[in-house]
């Protein structure tokens, strides 16, 4: 299930199902196994938000992900791609950044991540130590804390970027959620990037994604950072 964020309310529009030819690769971090995995469903999708066609990439693999976004006011990315079932995780993202040539992608420490060539200075934050015992339901909380870690908030000043309302959180609840009891996870973050330490914590727990917001809007630029699952 593609989850939506509830930082905006734009409506999606799909439109166009003919299948095109696959485009050519980027450069990977490396060549671990999660990305041999193959999708089992078409992609046929024409202006469509570019998180959300990652998210429809992904679904049903299991496969840990985070995607940044880079906004313009009201002015969501939108992006298009044409692919078949069967190709594997490699191969769609390549031909995601093909059609999309914005984009690049990677696979770090076993998570593929999606970001805008432009980057997000934000990210490239070094987190000295952080540790946390939560549940997996709380992993929203976990990334609070970081984002509240005093490194974050001084690169935050430095670069001229705020917190965004609407911070933290699922970013979309279950509409028939199943009860289960909480499974225990352990964060333990050190000397590592903020990107990567969302990587991290993502993993801790099956199928978790983090999705990193930003919104340059009448001179101020505003971030937030959410985790869907289920996607």
């Amino acid at each position: 299930m593609i989850r939506i964020s509830r930082l905006f309310a734009w409506v999606i529009i799909a439109s166009g199902w003919p299948l095109a030819a696959q485009g050519p690769s980027t450069v990977q971090a490396d060549n671990s196994q999660p990305t041999d995995i193959r999708i089992d469903h078409d992609v046929q999708v024409e202006n469509w938000r570019v998180l959300d066609i990652f998210q429809y990439i992904l679904r049903g693999t299991a496969i840990h992900g985070g995607f940044v976004e880079i906004a313009d006011c009201s002015i969501l990315p939108k992006g298009r791609l044409h692919i078949g079932t069967g190709l594997t995780i490699r191969q769609a993202m390549d031909a995601l950044v093909a059609a999309n040539p914005g984009y690049k992608w990677e696979l770090r420490d076993g998570v593929v991540n999606m970001v805008p060539i432009s980057g997000a200075p934000l990210l490239n934050t070094r987190i000295s130590r952080f540790e946390m015992a939560a549940t997996e339901m709380q992993i929203p909380a976990v990334v609070e804390d970081v984002l509240r870690l005093p490194e974050v908030r001084e690169r935050e000043t430095a670069i001229g970027v705020k917190e965004g309302p609407g911070q933290g959180g699922l970013s979309s609840g279950e509409v028939h959620p199943i009860p289960r009891q909480p499974v225990p996870v352990h964060v333990d973050l050190e000397n590592l990037l903020l990107q990567d330490a969302f990587n991290k914590i993502v993993r801790v727990s099956p199928k978790w994604i983090w999705i990193y917001h930003e919104n340059s809007c009448n001179g101020a630029k505003t971030f937030i950072v959410e985790v869907a699952s289920d996607y």
